[in-house]
């Protein structure tokens, strides 16, 4: 389901599933459609539906087609990918990728569904009492540290994610977001770069 626009999208494996749910939680995101075709022309007239298709908010959008890594070779995308790019219509995509199980991890996909079960039961209270502490950090903490210096309640964890999802709060570093993850403010996190 697309909560930004109460639409259901299709997926045909666990690695498309996975893909938007990483796209619905990138905040540059606006929209991804699913199950978008196209035509092109190879040897003769043909037709190729790509997963998905994101739009993003800058008015740009991509095309995904998604295969298992072992498949890539075997089943031609690359080159059907190159046909579609030169020859697709304006408007339909400014950009044509492949991703694969190396793009689409199971810690990046359940960091998104992570931030979608935030966005459910999102609560701008504890959101904002947390966004107090946070805007004090001089540094990374952790999100357990940051929940006992602002509330610890139970929902306080999901008001980190929500501030995660707001690019507030940046987590730093690999892996899945949990109580020992360290955050920092996204702005300190840009300068120290």
């Amino acid at each position: 389901m697309n909560p930004k626009k109460n639409r259901e999208i299709t997926y045909e494996s666990s690695l498309e599933r996975d893909l938007a749910y990483i796209l619905l939680a990138h905040p540059d995101v606006d929209d991804v459609r699913d199950q978008d075709a196209i035509g092109y022309v190879d040897d003769k007239q043909r037709k190729h539906t790509f997963d998905l298709v994101a739009h993003l908010k800058s008015g740009r959008k991509t095309a995904f087609a998604v295969k298992p890594s072992n498949r890539v070779a075997s089943s031609g995308i690359a080159k059907t990918i190159d046909l579609i790019r030169a020859q697709a219509p304006k408007g339909f995509a400014d950009d044509f990728v492949i991703r694969t199980g190396e793009h689409i991890t199971r810690i990046r996909a359940d960091n998104a569904r992570l931030i979608h079960r935030a966005r459910r039961t999102r609560c701008e209270d504890d959101i904002a009492s947390i966004a107090k502490v946070a805007a004090t950090l001089r540094g990374a903490t952790s999100i357990s540290s940051l929940l006992a210096a602002s509330i610890n309640n139970g929902h306080g964890f999901y008001a980190v994610i929500c501030l995660i999802d707001d690019c507030i709060l940046e987590h730093v570093g690999p892996g899945r977001i949990t109580y020992s993850s360290l955050v920092t403010p996204v702005q300190m996190h840009k300068e120290a770069r």
